[in-house]
């Protein structure tokens, strides 16, 4: 086969393996990146334990007080008979909750439950969303790798001809050292872009808590795929930060409450037994004790406690004005982003393309048929590498506005 068929079937291996699967240990697709992280990541973890902390408050808030028992003697003197002489008292004390305190203290602590559990899935859509984010980067970074890699075993394949036809004088030594300075062009790049997908490969496994995951093979397909806008509706409804910001405002509310009833009055009753040895008698008598405690409200009526809840019950209401001002403009920002780059890949990227690969085509053809210049041959399969390395980079920049976009209307999946 002469030298200019050859040099064309060589760089067309090249265009059409462009993209080989790498061989890895563990096979990741970007659910499963998300599932994994759910499971292992340690400040999830954490958060889910909040929660409990959060719901063992709100069971002991509902707990009653516990009762007071004492026993007592009086006129314990020197020289008396301990049956005859002394009075005996036992008796209970109960603190009473019949004034709201105790049902105010229990909606409180349901309303700190219920934020708790509302801050817990905004880490876990947080956690998802950085999962994903991190993933597409390791993705188009391991795709980026792949297509040097295959084009620069190619080129040195290339080399090889071209030295073989050097030293039996085939071809002039300035095409030798063209080929011979792509090439090694082509390895640093690959070099290159090997550091970057080891990067972002861990990058990855930070963001999954799994350190441990330093060899993966990401699966995901980065064609282009199409995701549905939400209504102003949902994404007020299904955003995290929405729903805090309402839990917040129903536990300042819920606290302000509960510091209104501390204002009341404590009521506390005490029933018991008292044995009384009266003089000049052989047994004593056996009389009940009750009373009615009432702590008066004179000094200390909550004045400080009720306004500072009322306060913050005010500031919480402000906030979730401010948090529905941000998530409405973080939406907007997606949805105006991921429309961009939609039209990107459509429009540009695609073409793009294309019109590298029929360059490439037509240069392979010219030099084929009519001995067109090998410098302009390498420079049209160059345009096409290029090209395909910004498909790449456009393809990841389109995946990761999906993923912003789905964030921004509360999708955690």
């Amino acid at each position: 086969m002469g030298f200019r068929k050859v040099i064309p079937a060589l760089l067309c291996v090249a265009m059409a393996s462009l993209v080989t699967p790498c061989s890895a240990q563990v096979k990741l697709g970007l659910q499963d990146a998300v599932e994994r992280a759910l499971e292992t990541r340690a400040s999830l973890k954490a958060e889910s334990e909040r929660v409990a902390f959060a719901e063992g408050l709100r069971q002991q808030a509902g707990a009653l007080p516990n009762p007071e028992v004492q026993f007592q003697n009086e006129n314990l003197r020197p020289g008396q008979t301990y049956t005859r002489d002394v009075d005996t008292l036992a008796y209970v004390v109960q603190p009473l909750d019949v004034l709201g305190k105790r049902g105010r203290r229990v909606a409180a602590a349901a309303e700190s439950l219920v934020r708790t559990q509302a801050e817990y899935e905004q880490a876990r859509w947080q956690t998802i969303r950085e999962v994903k984010l991190a993933y597409w980067d390791a993705r188009g970074a391991q795709e980026a790798r792949d297509v040097l890699r295959s084009m620069a075993g190619t080129f040195d394949r290339i080399v090889q001809y071209h030295n073989a036809q050097f030293s039996v004088g085939a071809i002039a030594e300035q095409d030798v050292l063209r080929v011979r300075l792509e090439g090694e062009r082509l390895q640093v790049d690959v070099n290159l872009a090997a550091l970057r997908a080891a990067r972002a490969n861990a990058a990855l496994s930070r963001a999954m808590g799994e350190s441990d995951l330093v060899d993966m093979a990401l699966t995901e397909p980065i064609d282009a795929r199409a995701t549905a806008e939400a209504t102003v509706a949902d994404v007020l409804a299904q955003r995290p930060e929405m729903k805090v910001a309402r839990a917040a405002v129903a536990e300042a509310q819920a606290r302000a409450r509960l510091q209104e009833a501390l204002a009341r009055p404590d009521l506390t009753v005490t029933y018991g037994y008292k044995r009384t040895q009266l003089a000049g008698t052989a047994s004593g008598i056996n009389t009940s004790i009750a009373a009615v405690m009432v702590r008066v409200p004179l000094f200390d009526r909550n004045a400080g406690n009720r306004a500072a809840a009322a306060a913050d019950a005010r500031r919480q209401e402000q906030l979730l004005a401010a948090a529905r001002a941000g998530v409405l403009a973080d939406y907007r920002s997606a949805a105006q982003e991921y429309q961009m780059r939609r039209a990107e890949v459509i429009g540009m990227l695609l073409p793009l393309r294309q019109h590298a690969s029929n360059i490439a085509s037509i240069a392979q053809a010219a030099y084929t048929q009519v001995g067109g210049d090998l410098l302009r041959l390498l420079d049209a399969q160059r345009a096409g590498l290029d090209a395909e390395l910004a498909w790449v980079e456009g393809m990841v920049d389109y995946q990761k506005s999906i993923v912003n976009l789905e964030s921004a209307e509360g999708i955690a999946r």
